[in-house]
């Protein structure tokens, strides 16, 4: 039973996790074409120093929203 919930859950999260990869895709490469038309004479270095910040931006992100594995621990605090 509990494997059976287990695969459910990690399924659930990993077609979640497509959607965004997905979504993030599409939204940089509408951003980078968009940027290209508006302005053409960019300094190459330039992009990618923005996509390089941006996907790091996004990686962060995606960790901070992940939550804990539900078999974590609580950790207690000494005192």
């Amino acid at each position: 039973m509990h494997a059976f919930t287990h695969n459910r859950i990690h399924a659930a999260r990993t077609a979640e996790l497509a959607a965004e990869a997905a979504a993030w895709h599409l939204a940089h490469e509408a951003a980078t074409a968009a940027a290209a038309a508006a302005a053409p004479a960019a300094l190459p270095a330039r992009p990618t120093l923005r996509n390089r910040l941006g996907k790091t931006l996004v990686t962060a992100g995606i960790r901070l929203m992940q939550p804990e594995h539900l078999h974590a621990r609580p950790q207690r605090h000494a005192v």
